[in-house]
């Protein structure tokens, strides 16, 4: 079972795969168990839950919806059990764009969380004592980690990019990011290192598997649009004698064994045949034909007589 179609939000196509429905019943159980939030309450579970995604939905709009005013145009919003993907038709590139696109969404689940507490406080009071860890209240602190987790520096999540877009203000633009992408890998691992501390967690485990694998993902995309704008020479460092030209590591001798263009996989051209040498005269039965290398015929003879 693929995506299925939801619905459209200002244009853009929202679409769920059918992890995300898997994500939704599963945490709304966990919820309504005992020592859960919404203890034997799978109703108030689900419809939390529910809330929680439409949040996590204004999270993808807000960086589309700021995309589009740059002219970057989105070509969907795919729900999945890691989250939202906002499948933008190009990437940003000027490090100001990219900040503030990247830091929409998170600054949306911070306004979600403003309105909600303010909400609260206005029908409990400011006094902690009198906050009762409800519907509202649980809503809001979702949306508060949400944002900050998104605020972690590595990719795909929103921090990486943020740092990549802060660093790229000063450095170019291949270098920011292969600053970013290792800061964000070793965040990954020490998500990992981290979900081994009792009690063992397998999401952490995971979220630090999926950052390490699409971080470095991130990086070799980069690597090749730099590498497309410079030609086909910088696009063999990259594959290795693809392109034609010097294998990586400069001649290292290792190639794939083909090239697009360029000279043969031996590196050097074919030399120039050297003329063949004249044909022997020809031993026929009762003469001698001596001919020219074109054929022509020079000098006929018999065998009997001397030669002059």
């Amino acid at each position: 079972m693929a995506s299925t179609p939801l619905f459209n939000a200002f244009g853009i196509p929202v679409r769920a795969h059918w992890s995300f429905w898997f994500l939704i019943f599963f945490v709304a159980w966990q919820l309504q168990e005992p020592g859960g939030i919404f203890p034997a309450a799978f109703g108030t579970s689900l419809l939390f839950m529910v809330c929680f995604m439409g949040c996590l939905l204004l999270h993808e709009l807000g960086h589309c919806l700021v995309a589009r005013r740059f002219g970057i145009q989105t070509r969907e919003i795919k729900m999945t059990y890691i989250g939202g993907m906002a499948m933008f038709e190009r990437s940003p590139r000027e490090p100001r764009q990219e900040l503030l696109v990247t830091a929409a969404g998170p600054l949306v689940n911070f306004l979600i969380a403003g309105l909600l507490f303010g909400g609260h406080c206005l029908e409990a009071g400011l006094s902690p004592g009198a906050w009762e860890r409800g519907f509202f209240f649980w809503l809001m602190f979702f949306n508060l980690f949400l944002g900050l987790f998104n605020l972690v520096p590595g990719f795909p999540m929103d921090g990486g990019r943020i740092l990549r877009s802060l660093l790229a203000l000063k450095l170019p633009y291949l270098r920011a990011t292969h600053i970013a992408v290792r800061v964000g890998q070793l965040v990954a691992v020490g998500f990992i290192l981290w979900a081994f501390t009792p009690p063992f967690s397998l999401g952490l485990v995971l979220i630090g598997v999926f950052v390490l694998f699409l971080a470095q993902a991130e990086l070799m995309r980069v690597r090749a649009e730099e590498a497309l704008k410079q030609g086909s020479a910088n696009l063999n460092r990259l594959f290795g004698g693809l392109f034609g030209g010097p294998a990586p590591g400069a001649g290292n001798g290792r190639s794939w064994g083909f090239t697009f263009g360029g000279p043969p996989p031996g590196g050097t051209e074919a030399e120039p045949s050297s003329p063949e040498p004249p044909s022997p005269p020809r031993d026929d039965s009762d003469c001698v034909i001596d001919m020219d290398p074109d054929g022509k015929v020079r000098k006929v003879w018999r065998k009997d007589e001397s030669d002059d």
